[in-house]
């Protein structure tokens, strides 16, 4: 593997004690950054990396189960770490930066093209353009890692695809970090099992026009997962298209989460096939807890959608919703004044408090009906002040285009005034 010879970056053990290397063994230096100290094969040893050294340097020189930590500082990368399990600390997210140049920049870069992060998120998604990787440059992008996954401390900035994302992880634990201007999701747990996304803070930018209105897919993904088992805790995300989305992604819970400022505030949505790494497969996207959250203010105004429906699909001031998932449970949350920043009328998305809905096959290569939204709980919430509080399957005139909701919908000891069919709220 090819290392540059520029960092100052050191390793050591854990305990912090350095181990002098003997003469015989003074070929292996030749594959390490020229001041980095070996400690011996197997992983669990600890990198330094300081202001004006490279962080994707350290991460091609260490190994599965190693520690990097990255000092204060502004470091201007996009770190590909393919199919190595490392725990990443920073010191401190309002301190340790990882920032993108120029959100317009193409990355043209030799070093970031031919990595198998860029290359992989390219094939992902094969209606982008070969030849520009602008569009899928992360701040800290996991490949396929064979261990664990850690990331504390630190803050990623205006990176044109991700914040803080992984492939194909078996424990993915990200905490305290701060994500800011991505055009994808700030943090994305994909085809992945076993995540932890802990108290990390989410801020969109719209980067569209009037007419194409864009601040990114999501503050935070769980995607693509039959397995997902995902725990998203009393993190802060403001200013997406969406602040919590679980696609295609089946069992986990959503607690004490902060959400506002975005298009639709939660949503849980069974696709017809997965996306990443391909439209392979088919997940049955649910059994999620959505608890103690508070979802407020989500009033703006954005189109989403994939492919063909993406101009379809205008939406804006919806609090939480769940489109042809099945068994989801939304308990005791605060979702309150959601309204749109457009005529209601004029949306393809409704605007609403609660909203459970289905929708028709899309993104469809399998030809896999999802089915209606089935077996979902909406009790003892406080839903107040939205432009309609719950709605149960599609309003007028629009319910005649859309396939009704499924069995074992039970609404029942909120608080709310609004709601279609009215008796959802006593009248």
């Amino acid at each position: 593997m090819h290392q540059p010879s520029t960092t100052r970056a050191t390793r050591h053990r854990r305990g912090g004690r350095r181990l002098a290397v003997a003469t015989s063994a003074a070929v292996l230096f030749t594959a390490l950054p020229a001041t980095a100290a070996w400690a011996g094969g197997g992983g669990g040893q600890t990198w330094v990396v300081s202001p004006g050294e490279s962080i994707q340097e350290v991460v091609d020189a260490a190994e599965s189960g190693d520690t990097i930590q990255i000092q204060a500082g502004t470091y201007q990368e996009a770190v590909c770490v393919d199919q190595k399990g490392l725990t990443i600390k920073g010191a401190g997210r309002d301190v340790t930066k990882i920032v993108w140049p120029d959100w317009t920049t193409p990355a043209d870069l030799p070093e970031v093209a031919a990595t198998p992060c860029w290359e992989a998120q390219n094939t992902a998604d094969p209606e982008g353009d070969p030849d520009t990787f602008a569009d899928d440059v992360s701040g800290l992008f996991f490949l396929e890692p064979a261990g664990p996954v850690e990331v504390t401390g630190v803050s990623t900035w205006n990176h044109p695809a991700n914040g803080i994302a992984a492939w194909g992880a078996d424990g993915f634990r990200v905490e305290k970090t701060k994500g800011y201007g991505h055009d994808r999701y700030g943090i994305l747990a994909a085809y992945s099992t076993h995540s932890r996304i802990l108290r990390n803070i989410e801020e969109g930018v719209d980067r569209g026009t009037a007419d194409q209105p864009n601040s990114g897919t999501a503050g935070i993904g769980s995607t693509d997962s039959a397995k997902a088992y995902a725990d998203i805790v009393a993190n802060d995300v403001q200013g997406y298209n969406i602040g919590i989305f679980a696609r295609e992604s089946r069992v986990g819970v959503m607690r004490h989460n902060y959400v506002s400022g975005n298009c639709v505030g939660v949503l849980v949505f069974d696709d017809a096939a997965t996306e990443i790494p391909d439209a392979s497969r088919n997940v049955r996207g649910g059994d999620w807890t959505i608890r103690a959250n508070e979802s407020s203010g989500n009033d703006r105004f954005c189109l989403a959608g994939i492919g063909e429906v993406q101009a379809a699909l205008r939406v804006s001031g919806t609090g939480m919703a769940v489109v042809n998932a099945d068994h989801v449970g939304i308990y005791d949350n605060r979702i309150r004044d959601n309204n749109s920043a457009v005529d209601p009328a004029t949306l393809q998305f409704p605007s609403a408090g609660v909203a459970l809905l289905t929708l028709p096959p899309f993104n469809n290569p399998l030809g896999v009906d999802p089915g209606p939204v089935t077996a979902v709980r909406v009790w003892k919430n406080g839903i107040t002040g939205n432009t309609l509080d719950v709605l149960r399957g599609w309003p007028p005139p629009l319910d005649a285009q859309f396939p009704p909701v499924g069995r074992d919908i039970s609404i029942r000891g909120n608080t709310c005034a609004t709601s279609i069919p009215a008796s959802l709220c006593g009248g």
